[in-house]
């Protein structure tokens, strides 16, 4: 994570001080930017649910494959592909509520109303729901079943102070350039947070729904010998 983060600042850095390197970012995001929200959508798909299983698979597991794998990734995918849709639209929204540039009067309430409403009351609890209905494979009704205070505490507040040790200075970063070029680091961050959150929206309680209780074998009397 911290790792993610220096190579953020020194693309932000990159940006502001070294005009080949902004001319090159610049083409990116102008390509980016012109596939509009379904180029933004395959990308944070592709980053978040392909790249991020393919590390799981050649780093943790030494190029061992799986059906679960397999499985994940297609998760993770759709699941990137409508978060990263979400975001584009928002940041485009940010840029209209607050403006462009990098000065504190306009990055700040963008990274608070980022983190402090719409992390809040989308993404976390969004993140949280699909993953838990993952594990409880597929199942609407077992999901609605744990939606409490306990579900609460137990999955989705780790899950909220993950995403804030991640994410603001993530966004910090993010927020400091221009709007066209916010989604590209979005999604480069986005690789390493298809890596952390599934392992952390897993944890509290039990990770997989606990199985069906097998029933008691029935008494057997002995019968009377009268």
């Amino acid at each position: 994570m911290l790792a993610l983060q220096a190579a953020m600042a020194v693309t932000v850095l990159i940006y502001y001080c070294q005009p080949a390197g902004s001319a090159i970012l610049s083409r990116y995001a102008a390509w980016q930017h012109a596939g509009g929200v379904f180029a933004a959508a395959l990308a944070t798909g592709l980053a978040g649910g392909v790249l991020s299983e393919l590390s799981l698979v050649f780093i943790q597991d030494k190029g061992h494959w799986s059906a679960r794998h397999l499985e994940d990734m297609g998760f993770k995918f759709v699941f990137f592909c409508v978060s990263g849709s979400v975001v584009y639209e928002f940041y485009c929204r940010q840029a209209v509520w607050f403006g462009e540039g990098a000065a504190w009067p306009v990055l700040l309430p963008k990274v608070l109303v980022d983190q402090f409403i719409f992390t809040v009351v989308w993404g976390t609890p969004f993140q949280t729901a699909a993953f838990r209905w993952q594990a409880l494979r597929y199942s609407g009704e077992r999901l609605w079943m744990e939606l409490n205070w306990d579900f609460v505490a137990e999955r989705m507040l780790p899950v909220l102070v993950s995403n804030w040790m991640f994410w603001i200075p993530g966004v910090v970063l993010i927020y400091s350039l221009p709007t066209n070029l916010q989604t590209p680091l979005f999604i480069f961050a986005t690789a390493i947070w298809g890596l952390l959150l599934p392992a952390v929206a897993r944890q509290g309680g039990n990770a997989a729904p606990a199985p069906e209780p097998v029933p008691a074998a029935p008494e057997i009397l002995p019968q009377s010998t009268e």
